[in-house]
């Protein structure tokens, strides 16, 4: 089957990116919910941004682009998510975590949006932290708009009042991300689309410019209240 696969042509290359595996599962970098946290104990360092050409090369963007680091992670370590092809091909959107703690540190760390340019096979590629974004908040998911307004998901709390984060969803009470933004980042223009109580996941925009999106609702009153319930009587 590997032989098979390595002779299939592609017309096109494939940005994509490479995790450090995670052995536990809940609200870690590999779980279908809770994913989004940037602290080292949801999604170990170590991942690269990567573009595989028609031909077969690969390219380690991130590394050319002077981002990571090798052997013990530290201060310059990373581990990225999620890239998003503009219309054009000539850019894309994907989220990065930047640093991790020496030991007996503790530090607080956040996926943060970054655009790359220079994909082309003789460029040398460059990357861009995306400006007016919302601070000290894991940004994630995040894909150009028809307009080119910036869309992705972050666990900002919906009208950005530090004393709510972070957003618990409705079943087991973890972190979440509290919806689907949209951001101009020339202006700083930045509206929550859609307010989801328990997150929003996997958005994307289809072929008639529509956001698609998956939104978990629990619909039905939460464990956690119905044991408020029980310990009261």
């Amino acid at each position: 089957m590997r032989a098979l696969l390595l002779a299939v042509a592609i017309s096109n290359p494939i940005l994509f990116v490479t995790q450090v595996p995670m052995p536990g599962d809940f609200t870690t970098i590999g779980s279908t919910f809770g994913n989004h946290s940037g602290q080292v104990d949801s999604v170990p360092r170590g991942g690269d941004l990567w573009i595989r050409y028609a031909d077969g090369t690969l390219k380690n963007l991130t590394r050319v682009a002077g981002y990571g680091m090798q052997g013990q992670q530290g201060a310059q370590a990373i581990a990225v998510r999620e890239p998003s092809v503009h219309w054009s091909g000539t850019k894309a959107l994907f989220s990065m975590v930047i640093g991790a703690p020496d030991q007996y540190e503790w530090n607080d760390y956040y996926w943060q949006i970054y655009e790359i340019t220079g994909l082309a096979p003789s460029d040398t590629p460059s990357i861009r932290k995306i400006p007016n974004q919302p601070p000290d908040y894991n940004n994630v998911s995040p894909f150009y708009g028809t307009d080119d307004r910036i869309l992705f998901t972050s666990d900002r709390p919906r009208n950005g009042a530090r004393h709510l984060y972070p957003q618990l969803d409705e079943y087991e009470e973890a972190p979440t991300v509290t919806g689907l933004w949209s951001l101009n980042p020339e202006t700083g223009d930045l509206r929550m689309l859609n307010h989801s109580p328990s997150g929003v996941f996997t958005p994307f925009v289809d072929s008639f410019g529509r956001v698609v999106f998956t939104r978990w609702d629990h619909l039905q009153r939460d464990q956690q209240a119905d044991s408020d319930a029980l310990d009261g009587n």
